[in-house]
């Protein structure tokens, strides 16, 4: 028999194997002596164990036990403070780069008359239009007369290569956040 192991052997003595199976135990053993002094140490280890006595318990344990268990279970620590801000940072940052685009996401979709045929498509050009409008609204602060204009113009790949690392950062921000010490 090429699999076999001492967890045969203890389904074996326990009569739990299949009829091929347990066949195949008793055929091995009738050839093996190593397997058969395997099987003599475990059928003395297990009559010694049979032989003692049993004690009752002194004290009931079932209470420790569960409430070990849901110690084991429980979240065991909040998430470290500068977990919180990277993860902030990561938000933020994403509603930049979402800002910086959506005026040329809105030029990719064009003025929104050629897209608007159906009742779904004119909710879609109202709640884009809405968002831009609110947007602007927001970064009107960053353009006033004082401050200097932020315009960021940059090719394609840089593009995705900026999306990209803010991508790498997000996973490697998460699997801080999401594993344990």
């Amino acid at each position: 028999m090429d699999k076999f192991n001492e967890d045969l052997l203890h389904e074996y003595l326990d009569g739990a194997l299949d009829e091929d199976t347990r066949q195949a135990v008793e055929a091995h053993l009738a050839s093996s002596p190593e397997a058969q002094a395997q099987l003599a140490e475990l059928q003395a280890l297990f009559s010694s164990l049979d032989a003692l006595p049993e004690l009752p318990l002194r004290q009931d344990l079932s209470a420790k036990v569960v409430a070990e268990i849901g110690r084991e279970t429980a979240v065991s620590k909040p998430l470290p403070r500068w977990l919180w801000g990277l993860l902030l940072g990561q938000v933020l940052v994403a509603l930049l780069l979402l800002g910086n685009v959506w005026a040329v996401l809105l030029d990719w979709l064009g003025t929104g008359q050629a897209i608007a045929t159906d009742w779904f498509a004119s909710a879609q050009l109202a709640l884009l239009n809405w968002v831009s409008e609110f947007w602007a609204g927001v970064t009107g602060v960053w353009h006033q007369p004082n401050l200097p204009t932020l315009s960021i113009d940059l090719p394609t790949a840089q593009w995705a290569l900026l999306f990209g690392l803010a991508l790498v950062i997000w996973l490697a921000g998460n699997r801080l956040m999401f594993t344990s010490d």
